[in-house]
């Protein structure tokens, strides 16, 4: 499921709502997952199959649950809000995507 959320992209300035897990790798070692996220306009867009204004990748702590969907996992992960004790994340943007909601 795709997230929406306002998203000031740092190549144009453009703001992108509608932000979609392209790509999900899984590291066991790690213990992380990579996420590759493509950000569009608007859900028209992307369903239109125009190019997306700003990709990125994005890399979570922790692996899915077994028998969880990554994809799943990655979107859940994604809108998490920051830690409360507002500690440092292991990654800068790790955080980008933190309140959006997980649409269909």
């Amino acid at each position: 499921m795709p997230l929406q959320k306002d998203y000031v992209t740092p190549a144009t300035g453009a703001t992108a709502c509608y932000h979609v897990a392209k790509q999900v790798t899984l590291d066991k070692d790690g213990n992380n997952a990579s996420i590759s996220v493509a950000s569009y306009l608007n859900a028209e867009m992307q369903a239109a199959g125009k190019a997306p204004l700003y990709t990125q990748q994005i890399v979570v702590d922790g692996l899915p649950p077994d028998g969880q969907n990554a994809f799943a996992y990655a979107e859940q992960q994604l809108a998490a809000a920051p830690p409360a004790d507002n500690s440092t994340p292991t990654y800068a943007n790790r955080f980008a995507f933190a309140g959006a909601e997980i649409v269909a």
